[in-house]
């Protein structure tokens, strides 16, 4: 039973698209995190635009902080931060903009000016309060 839960968790946590997935590494990693080594949650598809052509995903990510090159020979003890974040796909100009956020509220903000005028996805999955 273990392991159907292990294997639904795994499902339910990939992330499916490796361009989007590298888009947001690499976002981190230009953002002060370890982006390669970062553990993706939920990653939703949360509304579209007609036909298809433009699409905003939300999903968390917990991510190592990378402490930066210091004078000192002193090593910080390794930081982790669970982030939330928005990825907006535009596939006719082969575009990604991602964005993080340390708390939820601001994502939920950044989600109801992108998503304005598009099918936004209802329910459990979902930002649920914006739409």
């Amino acid at each position: 039973m273990n392991w159907l839960k292990s294997l639904r968790q795994s499902w339910d946590d990939w992330c499916g698209d490796k361009q989007m997935e590298n888009s947001i590494r690499h976002h981190l990693s230009r953002n002060g995190y370890f982006g390669g080594s970062a553990k993706f949650q939920a990653v939703r598809l949360i509304a579209i635009q007609r036909p298809g052509w433009l699409q905003i995903y939300r999903f968390e990510v917990t991510v190592r902080v990378d402490p930066g090159v210091s004078a000192d020979d002193v090593v910080p003890a390794a930081e982790y931060r669970t982030l939330f974040g928005l990825v907006r796909e535009d596939q006719r100009h082969n575009q990604s903009d991602v964005r993080v956020f340390e708390a939820e509220s601001e994502r939920l903000d950044l989600f109801q000016r992108w998503s304005e005028g598009l099918i936004c996805l209802r329910g459990a999955r979902s930002l649920e309060a914006a739409c």
